[in-house]
């Protein structure tokens, strides 16, 4: 179960963290007060510039995944991440379904070196109740073994990369990203832009040595190529952001994030010592 739930995780979190930007044009205002017309790569860059300014922020997560080894996924949940001062983030999944099995309360934390998962219990009541529902990994250990095969190494990368910044970067390599008109999201006037990407030409935008840890993570995923749509406000952030892609021949992923909250604080800490158990070797 473990693994499941994991795998099911580190999807939702590389696919959150694997697109973020925008896209035909959209308007700015320059220093004399006057409206300039930018291109939709041009947007891209003004909301790279804006994201990478951010330090934290809230989002709602859903995912819906077919053709997994696991059997079908679906996961609406909630996320908190922040980027300073240390890097820590959360995501709390409400609703789960693994294989045609719905579960519910499935989280997971990264907190300093060290990632806590607490498994999802049935939803008709079954399974066992632990007084230590919290399992405790230290990645820096985990990610020094080979063979583990849960992947918390790669978790690990995953979870370094939820920079908004980089996310925004990633969808410069479309080629065809256009505006698509005014929209409302949350009650946040918004403008819409859609597009393609290939995700080796996605990779090939971020920096060097961040390329082939990225590759490893995304490719896990089977997505060679995907469809977005992203809603973004007037100050350039990221309100909204759809993503749909065939991971491969017999499978495909659909998921929606909404973005809420820049900047705010967010609380993301360990769970309380007496729910913890640390994985067994």
């Amino acid at each position: 179960m473990i693994r499941r739930f994991a795998t099911g995780v580190a999807l939702a979190a590389g696919l959150a963290l694997s697109v973020t930007g925008c896209g035909e044009a959209g308007n700015t205002v320059d220093e004399a007060g006057e409206n300039l017309k930018l291109t939709a790569s041009q947007v891209l860059g003004k909301a790279a510039d804006k994201t990478g300014e951010v330090d934290s922020f809230q989002a709602g997560v859903s995912l819906k995944v077919t053709g997994s080894p696991q059997g079908d996924i679906t996961q609406n949940g909630t996320m908190k991440y922040q980027l300073k001062p240390e890097l820590a983030y959360s995501m709390l999944f409400d609703e789960i379904s693994v294989a045609g099995k719905s579960l519910s309360g499935g989280e997971q934390r990264l907190v300093g070196q060290n990632m806590y998962i607490k498994l999802p219990a049935p939803t008709d009541g079954g399974g066992v109740q632990s007084s230590k529902p919290w399992v405790k990994m230290s990645l820096d250990a985990i990610g020094q073994k080979s063979g583990s095969g849960i992947g918390f190494d790669k978790l690990l990368q995953e979870s370094r990369d939820m920079d908004p910044l980089q996310n925004t970067v990633l969808l410069t390599a479309s080629k065809d990203v256009k505006k698509v008109g005014e929209e409302t999201v949350d009650g946040v006037e918004t403008t819409r832009y859609t597009g393609t990407y290939r995700t080796e030409d996605a990779i090939a935008k971020l920096p060097a040595e961040s390329q082939d840890a990225y590759r490893k993570s995304v490719g896990a995923s089977g997505m060679s190529q995907a469809h977005f749509d992203l809603w973004v406000d007037d100050e350039q952030l990221p309100r909204k952001l759809a993503v749909k892609a065939d991971r491969s021949a017999a499978g495909s992923m659909a998921m929606t994030i909404t973005y809420r909250d820049y900047g705010k604080p967010v609380q993301i800490a360990a769970p309380p010592a007496g729910q913890v158990t640390d994985m067994p070797g």
